[in-house]
Order: C-alpha cells, then structure tokens, then sequence
C-alpha cells in the first residue's frame, strides 16, 4: 500500500491500479485456503487492510479524473 501511496506522489497515477489489480488476485487466492490460525492467516489478515487502503488510493483517483479508472488496467481491454 506504501508504493501505491509514493507512486501517486511521485506522478505515476496508473501504477495503483495494477497494484490494486494484483492484490486483489492475491485476496482471492487466499480466499481459497481454509486458514485457521496459523501464520498464513496473520498474514491474510494484513492483506485485507492492504486492499483497504489502495481501494482508497483508486478511489480516489478515480474521483479526481486522474486515473484511468476502474475498468481499464494496464494490459487489460475493456469489455463493451
């Protein structure tokens, strides 16, 4: 989240985007797994508040016209 946050300090507003696109694919997977209460699951639930704050981070670009939006990702073709 720290990288999205820089990078859209430093100008690269379509950097959070695919960082948000990845995390999100990672939040899946993770998902999938039946974690109880080992290390996995601490680190499962540090990637919820992670999604959390580059969700914000898009948000808002989003609001501010600044980013590409939410439908076209770096490498990604909306669909119509």
């Amino acid at each position: 989240s720290r990288l999205a946050l820089n990078s859209v300090t430093a100008g690269d507003y379509s950097r959070p985007l695919r960082i948000s696109s990845f995390i999100n694919e990672l939040d899946s997977g993770f998902r999938l797994l039946n974690l109880k209460n080992d290390s996995l699951r601490k680190r499962y639930d540090g990637l919820k508040y992670d999604v959390k704050k580059i969700e914000e981070v898009v948000y808002d670009l989003s609001i501010r016209g600044l980013g590409k939006g939410d439908s076209h990702v770096e490498g990604k073709v909306p669909e119509k």
